[in-house]
């Protein structure tokens, strides 16, 4: 089992995109605590059929006693993210702006798991610290046998239990694992804002796992989500990507040239990325009415590279332009530089 520690804290001035986690946050009992938004890294190997998925968690809420549960749909090895990897993205895809008249160039908490655990129908897999969560890996049989243990164990309360349970019996039906995280107060202090109410993001957590196609589980995200959820991933894969309803923000195949400038400038995403790949940045909103099934990201109509372009001032030849998004120019960003 893969596992590294790291105390980097994530400077949240310098992500211009909101944050986000995928998975469910469950709060203590009559306590406030919801996912502001969701925003994670997907690189997809198709031919070894495993995902590293990379979740930069942020919230708001009252509460520092929270679990934090993603399904996942084979066992995972967990390690901590890098911060860094979430802003390199934000840059590097980030839409071009130009004006009308310009070209077109370019801790543990004290419970003991095993003796709550139901025999025969709940596993505890592994037990682990990564970075500042203690986690726990589970797998079960039997989605009751299940939610009697995350309630032993705290995860679950009569406040939640309802809500969590059909969904459990879901994954459970799949033969899906169960990562836990939980957070402690020593722990979280060092998070903590002026008057105990906390609005930001939190260590980024990477989960390896094998997958025939690359997943994103969204369905448990219901339980914890405000009226509207923001949803962007990054996808590395050997093609262009994407999800139901999702919008794309950015496509584009690496080639030598920009492979050399991207490791150069955004050192924290290049790292992940061969001549050849393909990244893809998808968005899309949600209500949670809409939250009831896991994305399934598959393989997009075409390859056709793209990329948003934001247009500001008065049209030379006058009428009435719209913002408009723009097919990705001759020039790609990074040619000039190979």
């Amino acid at each position: 089992m893969k596992s590294s520690i790291s105390s980097t804290i994530l400077l949240l001035l310098l992500l211009p995109l909101t944050a986000s986690a995928d998975g469910g946050f469950l709060p203590s009992y009559m306590m406030e605590i919801y996912e502001s938004d969701q925003l994670a890294f997907l690189d997809f190997d198709s031919d070894a059929q495993r995902e590293s998925l990379h979740i930069l968690p942020k919230f708001y809420g009252d509460t520092q006693d929270f679990a934090w549960i993603v399904p996942t749909p084979a066992l995972p090895d967990l390690a901590v993210s890098d911060d860094d990897l979430f802003v390199d993205c934000a840059r590097l895809t980030t839409p071009i702006y130009r004006h009308r008249d310009e070209g077109w160039s370019c801790s543990d908490n004290g419970v003991d798991y095993a003796d709550n655990a139901p025999a025969g129908r709940v596993e505890i897999v592994s037990s682990q610290l990564v970075g500042i969560y203690q986690t726990l890996i589970v797998s079960a049989d039997d989605a009751d046998a299940l939610a009697d243990s995350l309630t032993d164990w705290g995860f679950l309360h009569a406040g939640n239990r309802e809500q969590v349970e059909p969904i459990l019996d879901d994954y459970v039906l799949k033969s899906w694992y169960f990562v836990t995280m939980r957070i402690d107060s020593a722990a979280f202090a060092e998070f903590e804002m002026e008057g105990g109410y906390w609005y930001g993001g939190i260590q980024p957590i990477r989960l390896d796992f094998d997958a025939e196609t690359p997943v994103y589980p969204l369905a448990i995200s219901a339980i914890s989500a405000p009226e509207t959820t923001d949803v962007i991933l990054y996808v590395v894969d050997g093609h262009r990507r994407t999800f139901t309803g999702a919008r794309t923000e950015y496509a584009n195949r690496i080639d030598a040239g920009e492979l050399r400038a991207i490791r150069g400038d955004y050192p924290a995403v290049g790292r992940y990325l061969d001549e050849g790949d393909f990244l893809t940045e998808l968005r899309r909103t949600f209500h949670p009415s809409e939250m009831d099934r896991d994305l399934i990201i598959e393989r997009a109509a075409s390859d056709a590279e793209f990329r948003r372009v934001y247009y500001s001032g008065v049209p030379v030849f006058g009428g009435l332009l719209l913002l408009t998004v723009a097919g990705w120019p001759l020039r790609k960003r990074f040619k000039r530089r190979s």
